[in-house]
């Protein structure tokens, strides 16, 4: 089996965020309640395919805009300090290029930050397609970020994979049709993301090398 179009996720697939995702959920929390909350209280969110809403929502039982607002605004103005590509990344995805294979993102991610992120992580250039959490109706689990990618790129079911650090990513992807892989590389849990059975495991993101096949 070999495929010629790769569409990744991109937080905790091919980006490290944590560290961004946490200072700002740490700073916002605290401003607002006064709770100084602990790192690896936060640590079991990520590949949980949560939306800072949901991950702010148990601090605030009134309106959640003050708490969105000043996560936001810490992010954006810090995320390019710890923000990286995982390691492999770049190599992987320019190889993959080298063999003329497509590469697509679909995240939830708002394209406001999604595509500093690209430059962040140097890996724009070769991203041929993405469609963010704010360009679609219907976020992941729904298939329609992956349909709109393929549809931009003409890509063919039957050659595509979808790979992810989430059981969403993964259920997105058979939801479209496509083959599927659990990014095992990045600092999620990986106990949903494998119970949703992925076609396939990789450890580290040289092996999807293995898997193409360009006519």
């Amino acid at each position: 089996m070999g495929f010629d179009c790769f569409i990744f996720d991109f937080d905790g697939t091919l980006a490290r965020s944590d560290a961004a995702y946490s200072a700002a959920f740490r700073h916002s929390i605290k401003l607002h309640t006064g709770q100084d909350i602990d790192e690896a209280a936060l640590a079991g969110f990520w590949g949980m395919n949560m939306t800072p809403q949901d991950m702010l929502r148990p601090y605030c039982d009134s309106d959640l805009s003050p708490m969105i607002f000043s996560f936001e605004q810490h992010y954006y103005a810090n995320h390019h300090v710890t923000l990286s590509a995982y390691d492999g990344i770049p190599d992987a995805l320019r190889r993959l290029k080298n063999e003329r294979a497509l590469i697509g993102i679909v995240s939830l991610k708002p394209r406001r930050a999604g595509e500093r992120e690209l430059e962040i992580t140097g890996i724009a250039e070769v991203v041929d397609a993405r469609i963010w959490g704010d360009e679609v109706t219907a976020p992941k689990p729904h298939p329609a970020g992956v349909n709109k990618i393929m549809a931009q790129l003409s890509a063919v079911a039957g050659r595509t994979i979808v790979i992810g650090d989430s059981a969403a990513d993964i259920v997105m992807g058979r939801a479209a049709g496509v083959t599927t892989g659990a990014a095992l590389w990045g600092q999620a849990k990986h106990e949903g993301l494998l119970a949703a059975e992925p076609d396939f495991e990789f450890h580290s993101p040289d092996q999807l090398l293995s898997l193409i096949s360009v006519s």
